[in-house]
């Protein structure tokens, strides 16, 4: 049972006679707390009406307990409740405040994008249209359709996620799910899935799996995925040549920046396959994903500056 801090116990405290049963019922909840040794205790708890006006002051703060630092015995306490009122209440409101909300979409869409790069011949599938292959994100919508769900429910899968699909992709994702796989603070992220790219102008951008990654699959993305990708880039400056336009000019200067990033990544690639660059699944995620951050071709650091020097100098 959870207790107060000073003073009376809260599991002392008046319960709802609808919640008492409920939780004396309640399989789920005794196989984490056995009722054996309490269930008299329960069953003798002083029962109490509450006004709508009481319940809401409560239930009004559940989203707080998503929070850091704020677990169910701190709530309890500063309410001064019933732990089994509070499980009653929680259980009628099926709140999932906005935050968890988000986490929940991403992860759900950390299962689609896996199923896709799993799918795929070599787990390598462009974000940037002109690269060989079906962008990613026309991908995640038949997937969608493939599991059910309705044009409409994928068109609102932006709110759920609390941001545009695309510029989530793009942006945001591989950061979400590296930090989301922190599982322990002083080991490095263990992203399955990673963000290839040329730079801020996106020249070429691109989602790898590890479970397919290796040094044949990096050599693809450059002479294969980028190659076509800067053929297509370059025939459209060429397409734009006489056109005087300022839009025209704008998406001029912007194919440019695009073409000189996916040769500084060419570069690059080529640097890392001169050096040897083997990634062995087995090896881990920090050893192998070390020497594309210090190139700086992933969109997001998962090492830190001690976790980067330690993989970069591993001779295991």
């Amino acid at each position: 049972m959870v207790i107060a801090k000073e003073g009376e116990c809260v599991g002392g405290l008046p319960v709802l006679a609808d919640a008492k049963q409920a939780y004396l019922k309640e399989e789920t909840a005794a196989e984490e707390f056995p009722l054996d040794n309490i269930r008299d205790f329960i069953k003798n708890l002083p029962e109490k009406e509450f006004t709508p006006e009481e319940k809401k002051a409560v239930t009004d703060g559940f989203p707080s307990l998503y929070q850091k630092n704020n677990d169910l015995e701190e709530f309890c306490n500063r309410n001064r409740i019933n732990p089994i009122n509070i499980w009653y209440w929680f259980k009628q409101s099926s709140i999932i405040p906005k935050q968890r909300m988000n986490t929940i979409a991403m992860e759900f869409l950390a299962d689609i994008i896996r199923e896709i790069l799993m799918e795929d011949n070599d787990g390598i599938v462009p974000l940037v249209r002109n690269a060989g292959e079906e962008i990613l994100i026309n991908r995640i919508e038949k997937k969608f359709m493939e599991k059910g769900f309705t044009s409409a429910q994928f068109s609102q899968f932006d709110k759920v996620l609390g941001r545009e699909l695309n510029e989530y992709l793009n942006k945001h994702f591989f950061k979400a799910l590296s930090d989301h796989l922190n599982l322990f603070m002083y080991l490095p992220k263990t992203p399955f899935i990673w963000h290839i790219t040329s730079g801020p102008a996106q020249g070429f951008d691109a989602y790898i799996i590890i479970y397919k990654w290796n040094r044949d699959r990096l050599f693809s993305i450059k002479s294969i995925y980028m190659e076509k990708r800067q053929s297509a880039l370059k025939n459209r400056l060429s397409d734009l040549q006489d056109d005087k336009s300022p839009k025209a000019q704008e998406e001029k200067d912007l194919i440019s920046k695009q073409i000189m990033e996916i040769s500084t990544l060419k570069t690059k690639i080529d640097e890392l396959l001169a050096q040897g660059y083997n990634p062995v699944l087995d090896d881990g995620v920090g050893k192998n994903i070390a020497p594309l951050q210090e190139k700086g071709i992933i969109s997001y650091d998962v090492l830190n500056k001690g976790q980067l020097e330690k993989y970069l100098n591993a001779d295991w």
